[in-house]
């Protein structure tokens, strides 16, 4: 399942590239999380500067992993 994260302001996307897992994926302008790869582990959290990180900050491991 795909959850947005954000529309895709940044001119390159940090949590894209640091996703151990390739969880993290662009389409069509907007950033997604696959939350059947994602562990939850955050780095796109500390990673993302988007919104000045407001995009991630209230997202839980649960909420990255679909499971909240």
């Amino acid at each position: 399942m795909l959850n947005i994260i954000c529309r895709h302001n940044c001119k390159d996307c940090y949590a894209l590239r640091i996703c151990a897992m390739r969880a993290i994926e662009e389409q069509k302008g907007s950033i997604y999380v696959n939350t059947d790869n994602c562990i939850g582990c955050g780095c796109c959290k500390t990673v993302c500067i988007a919104f000045g990180y407001k995009a991630l900050e209230d997202k839980t491991p649960e909420w990255l992993m679909g499971t909240a």
